[in-house]
This record gives structure tokens, sequence and C-alpha cells, in this order.
């Protein structure tokens, strides 16, 4: 299920590392790509799965300008090691410290992680978001990312 919270504004700009050293601005992908922020906390079962199964939604959403973007509150050696286990995922694995999630709103009151999608269009605002079970579903994320990449 989509949800309406912070549709329609601009999406907070941020600049991180990624585990394979490079560095991801979100203004890299104004103009020309949708950004599909996914953020996934080091809590989450089965994560290494859940890449792999984001890694295939991603190759799908390339042809369309669509990149996937993992950003978590695993530290980096964590996100390497997920990283070990599906080398063949092609999604960016980020480490935040909160800030982005903070301005995202993928915060728990007690400030931990929660599961949440952001689809970014290509003007820099806010297009659909998901929570929970449904922030990991390629499926949930591929057909919202076709209604609003239309």
């Amino acid at each position: 299920m989509g949800y309406a919270f912070g549709v329609g504004r601009e999406a907070p700009a941020f600049v991180l590392s990624a585990v394979d050293g490079s560095e991801i601005n979100l203004r890299q992908y104004r103009g020309d790509w949708y950004p599909v922020l996914v953020f996934m906390p080091a809590s989450t079962p089965d994560a290494p799965k859940k890449i792999e199964a984001l890694g295939k939604a991603a190759d799908a959403l390339w042809g369309v300008r669509g990149q996937v973007l993992v950003l978590s509150d695993a530290d980096r050696a964590e996100l390497s090691a997920w990283a070990g286990e599906v080398p063949e995922a092609a999604v960016p694995l980020l480490t935040d410290d909160g800030a982005v999630a903070r301005a995202y709103g993928a915060c728990a009151p007690d400030g931990t992680l929660e599961p949440r999608t952001v689809i970014v269009d290509r003007a820099g605002k806010i297009v659909w978001m998901a929570e929970g079970a449904d922030a990991f579903r390629p499926a949930a994320i591929g057909e919202a990312f076709r209604k609003v990449a239309r």
C-alpha cells in the first residue's frame, strides 16, 4: 500500500558513501532519473535476500531510468557482508547515521529506522511512499514506479 505522507514535497537532499566506495548525491539524479530510496534497518530479517530481490527489480527499472538505492543504519562492515552474500545485486548500499532517515520520516519515535520506500521524480519531488512489509515488495515498488514514471 502506498502512503501519501510527504508526497508532493521536495525530497531532502543528501550525499552518502556507498559500500563500494562511490559517493551518491541525490541531486545527481535530477532531470534524468527516478531514485527509489529503500530504507532497510540493520535488523531486517533476511536482508541479503531482500537486497537480491530488490536488485532484480532494479534491473527492470533501469531501462525506464529508475535507480534503486538501499539506505541502512547498518555499519559499513555489515553492509559489506550483505553485499558479499549478493554480489550480483546492482543496487548501491548506503550507510546512514540516521540523518537521512529522519529527513524522510523513516524513523520511529525512539529513533530506530523503520522500513520505508520512497520514489522521487526527476524534478526532485517525492511521488510515492510505502512502509512496513510493502517497503520491500518488488512488485509493489514496480507497480508504483510504472504509475509515477508515465
